[in-house]
This record gives C-alpha cells, sequence and structure tokens, in this order.
C-alpha cells in the first residue's frame, strides 16, 4: 500500500494559514524556517509520485511553482525542488467548487478529484501501486484525511512564533488520532520538523 504523507508549516500553537483578514496562504511567520529547510524538504520529496493538493493551495502554489526553475538566480536547491514538484502528477482534491480548467504552466495540468467521496478514491489510490502520496499545506484537506485514518505520517514543521489568528490544523476532527513521534530535526532559525505516525 502507498504511503499518504502530511507535509505542512505550523505555528508554535497549530496554525496553519495566514489572517483570515488577508491572503491565508501568505505564510510570513514562515519564511525563515522555509529558507534554513530547503535541503530537508527536497530530501523529504525522494520517492514521492503523486501530489494532493486542496484547492486553495492549488490556486496559491500553481502561480508560484511553474516558473521557479526560470530565474537564473534561483539556488539549485530550489532548481532542482521546483523540478521535481511541476513533473510529479498532482492532483486537486474540491468538494463544491471544481476547478473548470486545472492547469500548471508548461506541465502536465492536475487531475481533479471532487464531489462527496473524495476521501473513498483517495483509499483506493493508496491500494494502487507506485509511490508515496504527499499533501502540500490543504488544511482542510489533511482533517478530512485524519478523519478517514487515511494519514500514514504528519511531517509538520513548526515555526518559533505564536500568531494570533489564523486557522489550527486539528481543528473538525471527530475523534482523537495517537500518534508516536519518528523523527524530530531542528534548524538555525529555531523551526523544528516533527515527524509522526499514527500508533496503530
Amino acid at each position: 500500500m502507498r504511503k499518504l504523507i502530511v507535509s505542512i508549516h505550523s505555528t508554535a500553537n497549530d496554525i496553519v494559514t495566514g489572517a483570515p483578514s488577508g491572503d491565508e496562504t501568505e505564510l510570513d511567520w514562515a519564511q525563515a524556517g522555509i529558507q534554513d529547510s530547503l535541503d530537508s524538504f527536497l530530501a523529504s520529496l525522494e520517492g514521492v509520485e503523486t501530489i494532493l493538493l486542496g484547492r486553495a493551495t492549488y490556486e496559491d502554489l500553481k502561480r508560484r511553482w511553474p516558473e521557479v526553475g526560470e530565474s537564473p538566480d534561483v539556488p539549485d536547491v530550489v532548481r532542482r525542488m521546483a523540478e521535481k514538484v511541476n513533473t510529479t502528477p498532482k492532483i486537486v482534491v474540491t468538494d463544491r467548487h471544481p476547478v473548470q480548467q486545472p492547469d500548471w504552466g508548461a506541465f502536465d495540468p492536475p487531475t481533479q478529484l471532487t464531489g462527496p467521496h473524495a476521501e473513498r478514491r483517495i483509499a483506493q489510490l493508496k491500494e494502487g501501486g507506485g509511490g508515496h502520496i504527499i499533501t502540500f499545506g490543504s488544511p482542510t484537506l489533511v482533517q478530512s484525511l485524519t478523519n478517514a485514518g487515511l494519514v500514514d505520517e504528519y511531517r509538520i514543521l513548526v515555526h518559533p512564533v505564536i500568531a494570533s489568528e489564523g486557522r489550527r490544523l486539528f481543528d473538525n476532527l471527530t475523534g482523537p488520532t495517537h500518534l508516536r513521534l519518528i523523527g524530530t530535526e531542528t534548524f538555525p532559525s529555531g523551526a523544528m520538523l516533527v515527524t509522526y505516525a499514527p500508533a496503530r
């Protein structure tokens, strides 16, 4: 069975989005930790063959990643990350508001899962052949996957900041999920990558 991995940034108090009064995908508080952890993030993509994205995260990343590799000033590690992200098959998971024409710049467009039974279809995707499946951001999707018991690994990059507004990662859950710690990694900015797996 394929492993489903959650990869997400969080404040020390579980906030995973920007302020609702602005662009929720803008994580100003995460930038130092993101720069510190580029090599680690690139290494974490090894074995990933499918990227799952919620609607808002898809809209944000499609504006950024397809053109990242075109700048001559981009560090090599970012260029390699862009190549991996841009060429890996992507699936956009939506409910009531499907994307009319999914695209990813000059790269293959994402496919789309729509409707109320996305979790069932993601479970079928896990049962098929292939490498790991990973989510970037997408807190609403992560909550649904957690409630469905489909997450095999949580990779949470915790940044040394407490935010006063924004959405929390683990809201809207239907019950507890017991976890076991499988790894930690610290960075000069004070950010810490904490990796958990469900204690099944």
